[in-house]
């Protein structure tokens, strides 16, 4: 089974729905998509929405997937209703520079990385900052987050650092870039290089 969205520019960040049948889209053109899919159907378009002045990096399904989030090239995160896409919160300047990638922690904190390699967590309740890390000297390509162990691993250009929520752990070095990790256990990963 194959299902194809025509997004119609380049999507720079995707992300399933926890519970439904739902993908969204972060653009270049700075737009957040939202489709609903099926097998018996063609996909369809849901939402719509200029979320960003810049190109819209990186997208998650947060709050159960009552909402989604939406992180920039103009440094700024926007979560949008998912019914309406209307905003809910927008935080202006959440890092000094453009904003690569995102994830989700908890149900109620966000983390979000930065092309100068700042991570930062955030409380999606209380729309504040919990923690910030100079984590690399270039951007933060990917991470992932063991719930289990609370430990945060951000990727960059050719190293991987791992972080407790309150200290950096260890940091490994690689040969070649690293674009995504993929945490099997708390113990192990599967990195694409």
């Amino acid at each position: 089974m194959e299902i194809q969205i025509n997004l119609g520019n380049l999507p720079f960040g995707l992300d399933f729905h926890p519970s439904d049948k739902l993908v969204a889209s972060a653009l270049i053109t700075g737009d957040l998509h939202l489709y609903r899919y099926s097998v018996d159907a063609p996909p369809r378009k849901l939402l719509d929405v200029h979320a960003h002045e810049e190109s819209c990096r990186a997208v998650r399904f947060i709050n159960g997937g009552q909402a989604i989030v939406t992180g920039s090239a103009d440094r700024s995160i926007l979560a949008s209703d998912l019914e309406t896409g209307s905003p809910i919160a927008r935080l202006e300047d959440a890092h000094e520079d453009a904003i690569y990638s995102l994830i989700n922690l908890t149900e109620s904190t966000i983390a979000s990385g930065d092309d100068q390699g700042c991570i930062k967590v955030w409380d999606t309740r209380q729309r504040t900052l919990c923690n910030s890390f100079n984590a690399h000297e270039d951007y933060v390509s990917d991470m992932t987050f063991a719930s289990d162990a609370m430990k945060l691993l951000g990727a960059r250009y050719t190293a991987l650092t791992i972080f407790h929520l309150f200290e950096t752990v260890k940091t490994m070095s690689f040969n070649k870039d690293v674009a995504l990790i993929i945490l099997m256990t708390s113990e192990s990963l599967l990195l694409q290089y």
